[in-house]
């Protein structure tokens, strides 16, 4: 084996070593619990230890997003020295299989085992946004799909945060009564409490907490800013 295939080849297994499914189990878990403790002591008047779980969770989403990133920027260093096809992969590198952000896009738009297209390595934060949400103006559940699940899952993680930019120009009663009416039509697989309570929460208006998947508040984000456009007349291809 030449020097470039080994190293490329310990970039593989770097690569395939990277916890993202660890990290990603360990903060659903960490959200379910959450969400039970929040259930358990909502009728206490003592300090909750809930905010503390919440900054938890939001570093292990931070630590998920940037594992993702990481892996990105490997399988880009792979693709420029154009040796991968090349590089024997090792057995525990998983060449298909799960990708947690898009196995959760696939759940929240009922489209678990539906054939999905590649992932888009070129695609930045700010394109993923203006495809998804002139998908979601559309009332499109289908194309908002396609929009999300092409996106790497560090394009993915980010998404909430550029879509919560974009939320102040209109009143949030009238984003919340209208975006609670798109909910169920571009995301399904949401349960309809924890949708009320992730609009509320990205329009800081009383709601009831909730720990969601971080992919939730990304979509759901998406469709805020898509009521956004419908309600002040302005263009995806503004964002």
């Amino acid at each position: 084996m030449s020097l470039l295939a080994a190293l490329a080849s310990r970039v593989v297994t770097v690569r395939s070593d990277l916890p993202v499914v660890e990290i990603d189990v360990a903060s659903s878990r960490l959200r379910s619990a959450l969400s039970l403790l929040a259930a358990t002591l909502a009728a206490s008047s003592g300090p909750s230890p809930a905010l503390l779980l919440a900054s938890a969770s939001s570093h292990l989403d931070a630590a998920a997003g940037a594992l993702g990133r990481a892996g990105d920027e490997l399988s880009r260093y792979l693709a420029s020295v154009g040796v991968v096809s090349g590089v024997p992969v090792p057995s525990a590198v998983a060449v298909s299989g799960s990708c947690p952000w898009a196995d959760r896009v696939d759940v929240l738009t009922a489209q678990v085992g539906v054939a999905r297209p590649s992932v888009d390595d070129r695609l930045s934060v700010s394109a993923v946004l203006r495809s998804a949400v002139s998908a979601a103006s559309r009332g499109d559940r289908v194309a908002l799909r396609q929009s999300l699940v092409v996106a790497p899952d560090s394009v993915g993680w980010s998404l909430a945060a550029h879509a919560a930019g974009r939320l102040g120009s209109v009143a949030p009663g009238s984003l919340q009564r209208d975006s609670l009416a798109l909910l169920p039509r571009l995301l399904p697989g949401l349960p309809a409490s924890d949708g009320a309570a992730l609009v509320a929460q990205a329009l800081r208006l009383p709601g009831d907490p909730v720990s969601a998947h971080p992919a939730d508040v990304a979509a759901v984000g998406v469709v805020l800013v898509s009521v956004v456009l419908s309600l002040t007349g302005a263009s995806p291809e503004d964002l």
